[in-house]
């Protein structure tokens, strides 16, 4: 009976302890579970931010090689994280705006990826369509969701007066790799010399200084689509003209606000279009249709 009891007593103890074991590798799991799910958003957050930021410095990068309004040069071919939607800063709440900003980040070493076709219509009613660089989003602009996009023009240009008769605009960007289409449509608001407000005022500053010498220069040149005569030297009018250190009257900062998006992917199975439309109050809501 005492050996009984002996052993009895030996098997609690071995049974206590396995509990004990197994209660403390549970803990263990949890706990490092719960540190990787912490450690993984924070990472997407941090991920997040800076992606935002690289999205916009890629895009500045393109006033080095790219000319005051039509697209002439080359794109940057850094790296654009798939973050935001909004001028520096993207907004992850906006769908359609995740899904641009990942394009982005795919074919950040494809400089076309950065040139983009606007589309105008003149006060006859007559569609217009040119191609432009695309600039970046739009940073503090709290009615549009941080989803404003930016591009440059010459005040004298033919757009300028189309804008001021019409503001309506349409974008559409294409990326070749992903085989993705994003036709954005909204209105284009001009930010020129005199600007009242302060706020779009220091934007067209902060733009100027982040556009190269020659992109700068180049708004110095002479009334762009004036027939040139044959006199006219080339050396005179674009090589010797100096960029000032201040936004030349010429440059515009053209802000291009989206009201909606129709959004279109050619590589899924089968393909996936979704239209995206801002509500009165700015929020923004998407529905599948057929492609």
């Amino acid at each position: 009976a005492t050996r009984a009891s002996s052993k009895h007593t030996r098997h609690a103890k071995l049974a206590k302890t396995a509990r004990a074991k197994l209660m403390a590798t549970t803990i263990a799991l949890m706990s490092t579970l719960l540190t990787t799910a912490t450690a993984t958003a924070t990472f997407s957050t941090s991920e997040a931010k800076h992606a935002t930021a690289t999205c916009n410095a890629a895009a500045e990068q393109s006033s080095s090689s790219a000319g005051n309004n039509e697209a002439s040069g080359s794109a940057p071919s850094g790296p654009c994280s798939a973050d935001s939607e909004g001028g520096g800063s993207a907004n992850q709440n906006i769908s359609w705006m995740s899904r641009l900003t990942a394009s982005i980040e795919k074919e950040s070493q494809e400089p076309a990826s950065r040139f983009v076709t606007l589309a105008t219509v003149t006060a006859d009613q007559e569609p217009r369509a040119r191609t432009v660089v695309f600039r970046g989003f739009l940073d503090g602009v709290e009615d549009s969701g941080g989803a404003t996009l930016k591009f440059v023009t010459d005040k004298r240009s033919e757009k300028i007066g189309e804008i001021a008769s019409n503001p309506k605009c349409e974008v559409m960007w294409y990326f070749r790799d992903t085989r993705e289409q994003y036709r954005l449509k909204g209105v284009l608001e001009a930010v020129s010399d005199g600007e009242s407000d302060e706020f779009r005022k220091q934007a067209r500053a902060l733009q100027w200084t982040k556009m190269s010498q020659g992109a700068r220069q180049s708004f110095e040149w002479p009334n762009p689509g004036i027939i040139r005569p044959p006199y006219a030297s080339d050396e005179a009018d674009f090589m010797e003209p100096t960029a000032s250190k201040e936004p030349s009257p010429n440059f515009v900062l053209l802000l291009m606000v989206p009201e909606s998006v129709d959004y279109l992917n050619l590589r899924e199975r089968p393909q996936l279009r979704e239209k995206h439309s801002k509500t009165p109050e700015g929020a923004w809501s998407a529905t599948r249709v057929n492609p």
